[in-house]
């Protein structure tokens, strides 16, 4: 596969990336038959790399839209170049560019039904990277380290930004999911590197 080859996927066996896309798709499966997701949902991938999950979502559910964030020039000019090849113009975009900067741009900010993430950053940066890019009721789906700790998603941090609390899935790999339910306490997320620099939780 080219992305292993250009280094945007580690050494492991690629069925295992494709493994951890189904998980996602499963989560993405119950959320649409539960209504909590609509059918044609608009999703933004955060640290897409080499389109996992946010490629292979795409083309399994073609109704949905999809954004792709990644901020390294190598990794996004790939993106769009994979996006030409499967001729997904119509329905996935790349956005080259910090996801902070994606969720204060007005084409973007509180657009989103859903994000989704796979080993983006630390827990607190990655909800509060999300919290700006949803919209009411939108949904943040990540997956889960092996060892994941039960609390990497404090109530009281996920509350300041919005979120209630995390709903947990285990297929091949775990994951995880939490609701936008309420305003955040303040405008979401701040400058630049500030996310993962000062984390609120």
């Amino acid at each position: 596969m080219q992305a292993q080859e250009r280094g945007f996927i580690g050494p492991k066996p690629i069925e295992l990336a494709f493994q951890h896309s189904l998980g996602f798709a499963a989560c993405i499966d119950e959320l649409l038959r539960t209504g909590a997701l609509p059918s044609s949902f608009f999703v933004a991938d955060l640290g897409s790399g080499a389109g996992i999950p946010g490629l292979l979502l795409a083309g399994w559910f073609p109704e949905s839209r999809c954004l792709l964030v990644d901020s390294m020039r190598k990794r996004y000019l790939f993106l769009e170049e994979m996006v030409r090849y499967f001729e997904l113009e119509e329905r996935v975009s790349v956005y080259g560019g910090r996801s902070e900067e994606c969720a204060q741009s007005p084409a973007y900010m509180l657009s989103f039904d859903l994000v989704t993430a796979r080993g983006f950053a630390s827990p607190s940066a990655t909800a509060e990277n999300a919290s700006g890019l949803l919209h009411k009721d939108g949904i943040l789906l990540v997956s889960e380290p092996p060892d994941s700790l039960e609390n990497r998603w404090p109530e009281d941090g996920l509350r300041m930004l919005g979120f209630s609390s995390p709903i947990y899935r285990r297929f091949e790999f775990s994951y995880c999911w939490m609701v936008k339910s309420w305003k955040p306490r303040g405008k979401f997320p701040r400058g630049v590197g500030i996310p993962e620099k000062k984390p609120l939780f």
